[in-house]
């Protein structure tokens, strides 16, 4: 059986990063396939949950108040990143050396019959520090190099990276990329066709995502996920959504005090990926601006409302899979009523698509790796 050298954002603090990371490896060990993430830690990545750091260089350029929010923030992400840590040891394997650059990876040809980039925002040159390793540009057989489910997260990529970035993906053999838009980016970054493939998360089953779930909590609860101050506070007053009779649990960059002193609010920053699944599949009602909280919702069959940002290239990662799956009746809007938010989603056809794209998606794989 091939051996398999995985390449992404394995070891981020971020709930989609982990669950997506997750997913892939275990979708292809259970196709009967050897495979370990390549640990590369390049300084970009390596500092993007060092709090020390983003205080010092907050402190450095002058921004007080962002050095002053990112100290208090320390004992948060600490706690997180131990909860990360603990999940990333239990459940994804790892190469037993660290790799810090492209040079450094080179090492890693001959050991493996296939190399996987993908998913997340690996393509992401804002995300990735400008690290064309994240395109596979240290492995020398371009006939061992597959993406799959890569994305920009970017709605263009500066002109001054088009030939960097043309150069890497005319030597990526085959090619699938999560959402449509990137399915542009890449014809028109390289003139290829890249196939439209479903993220890893939705590779795995709804009973298998539902062996992670901890105890259902007393309260019945309605979970949000945003990332801009106001979103939750927009989507329940023009809504005039009531959750006056529902704890309120909050994942969110921007909390306030009041949030932590508040006995209708629980603050989730610090939870386990375990948590997160279970924050979701016992929701009432899921409100998010992530990508992967609203996918997880639609795996775990759950009413959700999608927040979109106005930023392109990130909105592109919902509206893609929304539209692949005909919910697009599931993004906020300033005319939103409670009787659309409180309509039940059809999951049974839902279900049906996600079914067929998985196969689609399986196969693209499959034949990638036995190519």
């Amino acid at each position: 059986m091939k051996k398999i050298a995985l390449l992404s954002f394995h070891n981020a603090a971020n709930y989609g990063a982990a669950l997506q990371a997750f997913a892939l490896q275990e979708a292809l060990t259970r196709k009967g396939y050897v495979c370990e993430y390549i640990d590369y830690r390049n300084t970009y990545r390596s500092n993007a949950y060092n709090m020390s750091y983003h205080v010092w260089s907050s402190l450095k350029e002058r921004k007080l108040k962002s050095a002053f929010l990112y100290f208090l923030g320390t004992p948060f992400m600490c706690l997180r990143k131990y909860r990360f840590n603990k999940f990333y040891r239990r459940y994804l394997r790892r190469t037993a050396s660290i790799y810090h650059s492209s040079t450094e990876a080179r090492v890693l040809n001959d050991k493996y019959d296939k190399f996987i980039v993908g998913s997340d925002q690996v393509w992401n040159y804002e995300n990735n520090g400008r690290d064309f390793a994240f395109l596979l540009d240290f492995v020398t057989d371009n006939e061992k190099k597959i993406s799959y489910s890569s994305s920009f997260g970017l709605s263009s990529v500066p002109k001054e990276l088009h030939e960097e970035y043309k150069y890497n993906l005319l030597k990526i053999k085959y090619i699938s990329v999560r959402e449509r838009h990137a399915v542009d980016l890449v014809r028109e970054l390289s003139g290829r066709s890249a196939e439209l493939v479903l993220d890893p998360v939705f590779l795995l089953s709804r009973e298998e995502w539902q062996q992670f779930l901890l105890n259902r909590p007393r309260s019945r609860y309605i979970f949000t996920y945003t990332n801009q101050p106001g979103q939750v506070e927009r989507f329940l007053n023009q809504t005039g959504y009531d959750i006056q009779h529902f704890k309120h649990y909050k994942l969110a960059r921007a909390t306030s005090l009041l949030d932590f002193l508040s006995g209708h609010t629980c603050v989730k920053y610090a939870m386990s990926p375990s948590e997160f699944i279970s924050c979701i599949n016992y929701a009432k009602l899921v409100v998010s601006a992530s990508f992967h909280c609203i996918a997880l919702s639609i795996v775990l069959n759950k009413p959700f409302v999608a927040i979109l940002t106005g930023d392109t290239g990130k909105d592109e990662r919902i509206l893609s899979i929304l539209q692949l799956l005909g919910l697009q009746n599931r993004i906020y809007s300033p005319s939103m009523t409670l009787e659309e938010i409180n309509f039940p989603i059809n999951y049974k056809s839902v279900n049906e698509e996600i079914s067929r794209l998985r196969k689609d998606s399986f196969q693209f794989l499959i034949n990638s790796i036995e190519k």
